[in-house]
């Protein structure tokens, strides 16, 4: 039978499972995305293995084709489980297979901190210059800048040092000239937020 096993193709393909999450986080990533196709229609019971035991996420009868459930950080008894590496699995009655799911879900409820090393210039001038803001952040995170309370920057890179480019532009049109706030704030790869670093004022000049 184990052979056979071996040899029949799994009864789910295309698994695709969320590396990271928080679920305490005000974003998109507050819940953990877990999918994968069946071949054959079957019922099914999806899981995740947590600390004290086992919590289903879902169950119940599932047509062929996909299947996406989340799972919002939560035990069996409903309270949030502790930061650390959890291993959801399927469970098929007509199958009669459990399959361990190969990808782990880590949940990271921890905020991520982050200071500016470097600021220039203090008066810059839109569409001839640009401000360059180098900073530091305490794990891999996103960088994100805001101008007087407004995002406007958000960077692709999630080094643990790197710096970031504004050119003092909204729309393709230059703010307005005069003094500014700027500050900084991580996210991290589970969508937590790092608290603001103290505010920044820059002037900008007229174009």
């Amino acid at each position: 039978m184990t052979q056979r096993l071996k040899l029949e193709p799994s009864p789910i393909s295309q698994t695709r499972v969320s590396g990271i999450f928080s679920p305490v986080c005000r974003c998109a990533s507050k819940a953990a995305s877990i999918e994968f196709s069946l071949r054959k229609a079957d019922h099914i019971r999806v899981a995740v293995r947590t600390g004290s035991g086992e919590v289903t996420v879902a169950e119940g009868s599932f047509a062929r084709g996909d299947v996406k459930v989340r799972w919002d950080g939560r035990d069996a008894s409903g309270e949030l489980v502790p930061d650390g590496i959890y291993y959801p699995f399927v469970q098929l009655r007509r199958a009669g297979r459990t399959i361990d799911l190969p990808n782990p879900i880590r949940v990271d409820t921890l905020r991520p901190s982050i200071r500016i090393t470097r600021l220039r210039p203090r008066v810059f001038r839109p569409g001839t210059e640009k401000l360059t803001v180098s900073y530091r952040v305490s794990e891999h995170a996103h960088a994100l800048l805001f101008v007087d309370g407004r995002l406007r920057v958000f960077t692709a890179s999630k080094r643990l040092r790197y710096l970031l480019h504004w050119s003092g532009k909204v729309h393709g049109h230059a703010i307005r000239p005069g003094r500014h706030e700027l500050k900084l704030v991580a996210e991290d790869l589970a969508g937590n937020r790092s608290a603001p670093t103290p505010v920044v004022v820059v002037r900008v000049r007229r174009p």
